[in-house]
């Protein structure tokens, strides 16, 4: 079932960029991720309305998780800039290779409290595989 889900996180991530990137060229880079975070909020709010979620005590939250809003909106904001000159395909693609090859030295080394897990030939292999299609996708 998760995996099912990842698949479509996938899927809603690539429509997202794809409008990001459309309505990045008639804003602006900037005013497109406001847009975007400001209807992300909106969006939230009416769901922990619906879900009565109550708000937690931010006191007792570290810092340290609060790092991945400012990361999100980096993230839109730096596929906003990129879309437009390079298209969504390859910002996709290269970004995808940038969260692989992350991922891939949290779990080596065993970052932010997860389990060590070695990395293997075939992994090795298989992001040299991804990032030969990327370089093909930037010379073609």
């Amino acid at each position: 079932m998760y995996k099912n889900l990842a698949l479509i996180n996938g899927v809603i991530l690539a429509i997202m960029v794809f409008f990001n990137g459309m309505l990045a060229s008639i804003t602006g880079p900037y005013m497109s991720t406001l847009i975007y975070h400001v209807l992300g909020l909106l969006l939230i709010i009416f769901i922990s309305i619906i879900k009565k979620n109550k708000l937690s005590n931010l006191k007792e939250v570290p810092l340290i998780f609060l790092l991945p809003g400012i990361l999100s909106v980096i993230t839109i904001l730096l596929n906003n800039i990129s879309i437009p000159k390079i298209g969504v395909t390859l910002a996709v693609g290269v970004g995808l290779f940038g969260q692989l090859v992350m991922s891939s030295f949290v779990e080596h080394l065993g970052l932010f409290g997860m389990p060590a897990n070695k990395i293997k030939k075939e992994k090795i292999l298989g992001l040299s595989i991804i990032s030969l299609g990327i370089i093909f996708m930037i010379t073609m």
